[in-house]
């Protein structure tokens, strides 16, 4: 019984060593074929690559420099920088006006929109000293009103003078007062009414109105 087992594991043996044999006769066919494919490849590349890519590019040799060393930057005619000196003088003068004129408008319409400026044409439409110098429909004198000198509240500064009309003639108005603080309300130095007679400049005081006390 023991020699017929260990005949049966003799024969055993034998068949799994053969069948380890086949598998590795199919795995080097495989290599085979695999390394066979890859050399035809690489044999492929080395015929066609060199010749395509030296036929599409061309190495430019670097420029050496004295020393020996490759240069980075090629040499080249730097432009003049006052080659086109009085053309930008000019682009220069005309943006610094445009750019002044810009603030100055926008500085302006700050100021004609004031609550400062709207208080005193409205007190000016009521006063019977200015119904009397210009007459009905009392407003500014063009559709864009330049108003003159400073008007600054938080300062507490207002220095202004700004041109009028009425129905029967044009003046200047004028405004000066002063605060001390935020606290404090204005006190008015000077409210006049500037109209130009035939003769002569006619200045009316409009602090003297009987009817209506003017305030800031």
């Amino acid at each position: 019984m023991f020699s017929l087992a260990k005949r049966g594991l003799v024969s055993q043996r034998g068949l799994v060593s053969k069948q380890l044999l086949r598998r590795m006769g199919v795995s080097t066919r495989l290599q085979q074929k695999a390394n066979k494919s890859v050399n035809t490849f690489t044999s492929n590349m080395s015929n066609t690559s060199p010749t395509s890519e030296s036929s599409r590019l061309t190495r430019v040799p670097p420029v050496m420099q004295s020393n020996g060393r490759p240069q980075i930057a090629v040499d080249k005619e730097l432009p003049y920088p006052y080659a086109r000196r009085d053309e930008n003088r000019k682009y220069f003068v005309i943006f610094a006006v445009g750019i002044t004129v810009a603030c100055a408008v926008i500085f302006n319409y700050e100021k004609s929109s004031s609550p400062i400026v709207g208080s005193v044409l409205y007190y000016l439409r009521r006063s019977t000293v200015g119904q009397d110098a210009l007459g009905g429909d009392i407003e500014f004198a063009s559709s864009w009103p330049w108003i003159w000198g400073t008007l600054n509240t938080v300062q507490g500064h207002i220095d202004i003078k700004f041109k009028v009309k009425g129905s029967e003639q044009s003046g200047w108005l004028i405004l000066k007062a002063n605060r001390e603080s935020k606290r404090h309300p204005f006190i008015v130095d000077k409210f006049l009414l500037e109209v130009d007679s035939k003769d002569a400049k006619v200045q009316y005081d409009l602090m003297t109105d009987p009817e209506y006390e003017f305030d800031l």
